[in-house]
């Protein structure tokens, strides 16, 4: 069913490796050009690795791979402006925007102190809550207005993921995603 996406453009953020990674490569196989979202440097506090500039890279690299384009930015999805401004460079540079996939989060899983929710710091919780949430609406606020310009309708994919092995450690991660309900 390739071609699904042909022509078209997805605006993806966390796409440097993981989960927004396998979204960026598999849209490009469909036919879609990408924007491509990432920090690319390390949270404060937060000890699980980073991603890097190399891995935005590869995901462009992959990305090219299926002969589609990709625009790329080393932004943090806590700021509006640089996030709206890469978004608008990105929709100048491929003509369009089409779908927004917000895939960007953290986890502070694994630190000494973090492992329960009584444990887990205010600063912590606030970047959790920073990305996790005010992240994701950023994400939407910055790319519905090239949704609704260019009169074609679009689609918009907020993910969440949470490691079934780790989910004792990793339920305050839950909770920043989805508030209270914890789903």
């Amino acid at each position: 069913m390739a071609g699904r996406v042909e022509g078209k453009v997805a605006f993806i953020t966390g796409a440097a490796r993981g989960q927004g990674r396998a979204h960026a490569v598999r849209l490009a196989q469909e036919g879609a050009d990408i924007i491509a979202i990432d920090i690319c440097k390390q949270i404060e506090g937060f000890l699980n690795p980073p991603s890097t500039p190399e891995d935005l890279a590869k995901t462009a690299d992959l990305v090219r791979g299926h002969n589609r384009r990709i625009f790329t930015a080393e932004i943090d999805v806590r700021d509006y402006e640089a996030l709206k401004a890469a978004v608008d460079s990105g929709v100048e540079q491929l003509g369009r925007l089409d779908v927004i996939v917000a895939n960007a989060g953290i986890s502070n899983a694994g630190s000494d102190d973090g492992d329960t929710l009584d444990k887990v710091s205010e600063r912590d919780w606030q970047d959790m809550i920073d990305v996790n949430l005010s992240g994701v609406w950023k994400t939407v606020k910055a790319g519905v207005p090239h949704l609704l310009a260019g009169g074609r309708g679009g689609s918009i994919v907020l993910t969440k993921r949470m490691n079934r092995s780790g989910r004792s450690k990793r339920r305050r991660t839950a909770w920043t995603c989805s508030g209270p309900s914890g789903r």
